[in-house]
């Protein structure tokens, strides 16, 4: 069984990671050509997402908290009023205008609010790296249906590890998480064409589900073995590692763009556990300075960010 203590987790220092998320992902939005890169700010939040689930969920079994409806709601409450503003708003501004975006838009509708619209826009050829000019107002909430859908499955995850725990150990546990992300980016690299829109690949849950994962097995691995023992301290100090994370994600969104071959086969894997080793890097330092203020500002705020920023960006 696992030591029970419960885990705190830096939350300024994640919240910053939020902010460069939600940076590269506007960025890429706004300036596709020159933030080719941006879109990685995905599988970044993937990550994260699973790393705050599995804390949340083990902190939870701690206190003798943990239960499948009352977690079911929480999630539906942190996700659905926002979104259903955002998405009636955009409906009541494409009514005024007249636009012809609302052709045929309640069986999207329809697929958003049910939480399938990654596999919608499968079966309609949409396209991640299509013009703008082309695109839906509500193209970006692909990411919502995938984290929706996983988070259905989470509990049943988490029973199945926790069953392992008990009668096997921590480590045997850690590949109900470890194996299916695997799994997930081999279906990836196989489903992926050369030289095709990767569109189908990106947008899958089976084929996008192992960042998740990834960040599943990185909150199991730091239950069992703790933080690592990284002894920085001093403000310098910081300011050079937050400082290097940052120029090294500029840098992928600067040179990386989405017809790249290797990207799906490997690549965004690759991404996401780089992702995974500056979680768990950055939940060992303080941060106080205004400008990671300023990214904790951003990463508060950066599921409402990411809900009006595309459809603001294809309406005005």
């Amino acid at each position: 069984m696992e030591n029970t203590q419960i885990i705190k987790v830096n939350r300024k220092g994640i919240d910053c990671i939020k902010g460069i998320s939600i940076i590269m992902i506007v960025l890429y939005h706004v300036f596709p050509s020159t933030f080719s890169g941006g879109f990685l700010g995905v599988p970044m939040f993937f990550v994260l997402s699973g790393y705050l689930m599995y804390i949340s969920g083990i902190n939870r079994v701690e206190k003798d908290r943990f239960n499948p409806i009352n977690y079911y709601i929480g999630r539906i409450r942190r996700i659905y009023p926002p979104l259903y503003v955002m998405v009636i708003t955009v409906c009541c501004y494409l009514t005024l205008t007249k636009s012809r975006l609302l052709t045929g838009m309640w069986k999207e509708l329809t697929c958003i609010l049910s939480g399938c619209y990654n596999w919608w826009q499968i079966s309609d050829n949409s396209s991640y790296y299509s013009s703008m000019s082309e695109a839906s107002p509500f193209m970006h909430l692909w990411f919502i249906a995938v984290e929706i859908q996983l988070c259905i499955i989470w509990p049943v995850l988490f029973f199945l590890y926790r069953r392992i725990c008990i009668t096997l150990n921590n480590r045997t546990a850690i590949l109900v998480f470890l194996i299916p992300a695997l799994l997930s980016a081999v279906r990836m690299s196989i489903l992926y064409v050369p030289g095709s829109d990767p569109s189908r690949v990106y947008y899958g849950t089976d084929t996008m589900a192992f960042p998740l994962l990834i960040g599943l097995t990185l909150g199991a691995i730091r239950k069992q073995y703790g933080k690592p023992d990284i002894r920085i301290s001093g403000t310098g100090r910081i300011t050079i590692v937050s400082a290097s994370i940052i120029m090294a994600v500029c840098a992928l969104c600067l040179t990386v763009n989405g017809s790249q071959d290797f990207l799906y086969r490997g690549g965004i894997f690759i991404f996401s556990i780089l992702c995974a080793a500056i979680i768990i890097t950055v939940e060992c330092f303080e941060f106080k300075t205004t400008r990671h203020n300023i990214l904790s500002f951003l990463g508060k705020n950066s599921y409402s960010i990411y809900l009006w920023h595309y459809p603001l960006i294809i309406l005005f």
